[in-house]
């Protein structure tokens, strides 16, 4: 009975001390040399420095270890601790976090911050009861259909042939309200669909699309932003769980710090993104009037149509309660 006593004691000081000799394993598809990872890479010489070196972090970039949906498998099965996840990611482990990409819904960076400063401790505390720790939020910017055919309006799209992420719920729901059948790829497989001609339109960050080096493969984009797209950073809980609180502590409160900073850099990359694209030969379609409210009639029937299923009506209602009351 002692033996048995001991080896329990001595399992959980292991299992307190994981990550006395190792190294935060944290994955993003964020591509080397993109905002994402020099932002971050910073924070983590911060936080190595501030904890003696008994906190530190490596990267694993640009999609290495898998999309978001491989890389919360790993995270499950402990092979990583952390990871930089897109909304599809986030969704996988709430799926109402999916109310923050609302398509065409968000006019406004303004608005965004004031719908997820409404929802965030309910998303964190529905993170922490699926075994995850939401450590801070750092959202993409908005996010733009680009093409190689011009698209004005809901019936051009229509005809286009267009890319879905594989896992990406919410974006395969705006799709199928519209009565278009895109083609489901990896995140990592389309610059060459777009070569290859499989797909010819796809929706992403403007800052995004030109680290990806996707905009070389198109000729237009829509001016008019789909949605906002989410980004955070998140932590196993039992990984976290195993940090001394010191540590658990000084991590929360730098991350948080820097997902601030990266979301309005990356805000302000976008902006500056999208002058470089006009620049590169990228040309803007401006939505008529009657266009624009053509989306957004056929992003409100799609966000619909997912409740029972990303989240329930009541959730989406607050959600766009709070929305028409925000600048």
């Amino acid at each position: 009975m002692r033996k048995i006593a001991l080896c329990a004691v001595l399992l959980v000081f292991l299992g307190v001390s994981a990550f006395a000799d190792e190294t935060l394993k944290v994955a993003t598809v964020a591509p080397e040399g993109s905002p994402w990872l020099k932002v971050m890479r910073k924070m983590a010489e911060e936080l190595e420095k501030e904890t003696g070196g008994r906190l530190k972090i490596k990267f694993y970039a640009g999609g290495v270890l898998g999309d978001d949906k491989v890389v919360l498998d790993k995270m499950r099965f402990g092979q990583i601790h952390a990871a930089g996840l897109t909304g599809v990611g986030l969704g996988e482990i709430v799926p109402e976090v999916r109310l923050m990409e609302l398509p065409f819904q968000f006019d406004s960076y303004s608005q965004v911050d004031c719908v997820l400063n409404a929802l965030y401790d309910d998303f964190a505390k529905k993170f922490e009861e699926k075994g995850f720790v939401l450590l801070g939020w750092a959202d993409q910017g908005f996010v733009y259909v680009f093409s190689k055919k011009e698209i004005k309006g809901v019936k051009d799209m229509q005809g286009a042939k267009p890319w879905v992420w594989e896992a990406d719920v919410l974006a395969k729901a705006i799709f199928k309200v519209m009565g278009i059948n895109p083609t489901p790829l990896a995140l990592q497989d389309v610059f060459t669909s777009l070569q290859t001609g499989l797909v010819d339109t796809v929706y992403i960050s403007p800052v995004a699309a030109i680290s990806l080096q996707w905009f070389t493969k198109v000729q237009y984009m829509v001016d008019m932003p789909i949605t906002d797209g989410s980004g955070a950073i998140v932590m196993s809980k039992q990984a976290y769980d195993k940090l001394d609180p010191d540590l658990q502590k000084a991590l929360s409160s730098k991350v948080k710090e820097y997902a601030k900073k990266l979301t309005r850099i990356t805000r302000e990359m976008n902006q500056k993104s999208l002058k470089t694209l006009e620049e590169k030969g990228i040309v803007f379609i401006k939505p008529t009037a009657q266009d624009l409210a053509s989306f957004k009639a056929k992003g409100l029937e799609a966000a619909r149509s997912l409740v029972g299923q990303l989240y329930s009506q009541q959730a989406l209602d607050r959600a766009l309660g709070i929305l028409k009351g925000c600048k």
